[in-house]
């Protein structure tokens, strides 16, 4: 019984054995399709292939031919040659297409017809042109009159654009500390979008990152619901490979990090319009209970109509309580709020004292809190209060001193409880200002 049962088991071993071995050169050609290497890898594909074949005869067929013992070896040796012939033969394509050194090389034939109508990357006038000048010609000016039974049609296939999903990617549009933004398409619609890629693993282990990216679907499940005009709509949500991104509306404008310097300052009128209108958004987001988190000049966009658009709601969330590989934790630290610092449960106040600084930057172009470090950046803002922004710009009112103090406050019941309260004392003050203006031109 004993003695029986060792050659299946030693068959059975040499089966896995081929069975790995193909298996592994089938992953290795994906990674090299259409090259040298591909078709190397295919070559010894083949060649494992007939190997297989001739140990299958030798341990199998007796059980399902009747062939004798010279028959079975005859089989066996007939399925080696040919493995060897197709090593060896198929092994020349790889010297004879080499020129010799200190030789000519040959000039390539022109294109066969065939090849022309299947081309994936090139036009026939490039494979054409291509052609002529490996020979030393000029193609002619007209093509030549070729008879009724000659006429070939052929057949241009366009270049394809590279993809993400099912959206084209057009360009690029800026790179942020999450990733890349692109210019795209949706083939299907035929709508310009813009799509914000984000890479989880690149900053978390892969544990860590699953949980993340799970957490960002559902938030941006529930931000894809959000329908304001100050906020970005976003149209779809989606991975491609470890690549998760976000297709929204693309828009035509520029973030308010341009105006947010000393040298390009927005007149003060503009910047408590500006404001106003991200607390509107602010305050419809936190109607739906939720909070962006990440409030900051790179996220606000003001369109060329004046219009202002607040993006990426819901990505700040996934990654709010969590620390990347090097413990580094995540998010712009010169716009937190004291109690995200804290490590304390954030609610609509904490986008108050995040647009508070933003506030203060419009108006003065430089950051109320700062340090030569985080811990530094921290302190200030958990401790220290800010200088006061008519020491950088003189020309601020006294009322928007006193609303910018307000969003300020590090207490939690001091600061406006809302962003619609906040909102509505900004536009109190461009109320006045428009009056006070309209007084001055009739007088």
């Amino acid at each position: 019984m004993v003695g029986n049962e060792r050659p299946w088991i030693a068959q059975a071993f040499i089966l896995v054995l081929y069975v790995i071995t193909l298996v592994i050169y089938n992953r290795a050609k994906k990674e090299y399709v259409g090259g040298k290497i591909g078709a190397a890898i295919n070559l010894i594909m083949v060649f494992v292939a007939f190997l297989f074949l001739s140990d299958y005869v030798d341990y199998f067929v007796s059980s399902l031919l009747p062939l004798g013992e010279q028959a079975k070896f005859s089989v066996k040796i007939l399925f080696r040659l040919i493995a060897i012939c197709v090593l060896a033969f198929g092994g020349l394509r790889f010297f004879v297409s080499k020129p010799a050194e200190g030789g000519l090389a040959q000039p390539a034939p022109m294109p066969r017809m065939e090849e022309v109508e299947t081309a994936a990357v090139a036009d026939l006038d490039a494979v054409v042109q291509a052609g002529m000048a490996e020979v030393g010609t000029t193609p002619p000016a007209v093509a030549p009159d070729l008879g009724p039974e000659e006429t070939v049609v052929v057949q241009e296939v366009p270049q394809s654009k590279p993809s993400l999903g099912r959206y084209e990617i057009l360009e690029e549009l800026g790179r942020g500390a999450m990733g890349i933004v692109y210019k795209g398409r949706d083939p299907k619609l035929n709508r310009v979008t813009a799509i914000k890629t984000i890479r989880f693993t690149d900053d978390f282990d892969e544990e860590q990152a699953a949980k993340i990216r799970e957490q960002f679907y559902r938030e941006a499940e529930v931000v894809a619901k959000l329908s304001h005009p100050n906020i970005v709509t976003i149209f779809d949500v989606g991975e491609d490979l470890d690549l998760s991104y976000l297709a929204m509306e693309y828009l035509e404008g520029e973030s308010l990090e341009a105006y947010a310097r000393k040298d390009n300052l927005m007149p003060i009128r503009k910047g408590i319009d500006v404001t106003a209108q991200v607390c509107d958004a602010l305050a419809y987001a936190h109607s739906h209970g939720i909070v962006h988190r990440d409030i900051k000049p790179a996220n606000i966009m003001i369109l060329k109509n004046g219009l202002v658009k607040v993006t990426d709601f819901g990505i700040a969330r996934a990654t709010a309580s969590s620390k990347t590989r090097t413990g580094v934790i995540k998010g712009t630290p010169y716009y937190m709020s004291p109690e995200q610092i804290s490590g304390m449960k954030v609610d609509g106040r904490s986008d108050i004292f995040s647009l508070g600084i933003v506030f203060y930057q419009l108006l003065t172009g430089e950051l109320p809190f700062g340090g030569e470090n985080l811990a530094a950046i921290m302190y200030q803002i958990t401790t220290v209060e800010p200088d006061p922004p008519t020491k950088h710009n003189p020309k601020i009112y006294k009322a928007a001193v006193a609303i910018l103090n307000r969003a300020l406050e590090k207490s939690l019941e001091s600061r406006y409880q809302s962003a619609k309260q906040m909102g509505d004392h900004l536009r109190l003050l461009a109320q006045k200002l428009d009056e006070l203006k309209a007084k001055a031109q009739q007088a």
